[in-house]
């Protein structure tokens, strides 16, 4: 199961961005923080002194998580979830070990 975090979708996200009031300048910062982001793997060998690391791969999804602004854009992003469940059930949302109730 892939971290919840690693799964935002960043189109999704930038277009709730944009819903809340984000345009122009901060927009396009913001989309540029987001996309074209590329990361490696490094390999620890067993038993050798060198380590093997994968090709740089383009990230397709998730917000940079060690900030402040990754936990703020994971938040947007679930943000209007209770809204999309059935009235009749009460979700419980955890982020970051925190527990927030709604209803």
């Amino acid at each position: 199961m892939a971290k919840a975090f690693d799964c935002v979708n960043h189109e999704i996200l930038l277009a709730k961005l944009q819903f809340y009031g984000n345009q122009g300048g901060t927009a396009h910062c913001f989309r540029s923080y987001l996309t074209n982001r590329r990361q490696k793997v490094e390999i620890k060998l067993p038993n050798s002194a060198q380590n093997s690391f994968t090709l740089w791969g383009k990230l397709k999804h998730g917000v940079p998580q060690g900030s402040i602004l990754g936990l703020l854009f994971f938040i947007i992003y679930i943000n209007d979830l209770p809204k999309r469940i059935n009235s009749l059930s009460e979700m419980i949302i955890f982020v970051d070990d925190k527990m927030t109730l709604v209803s």
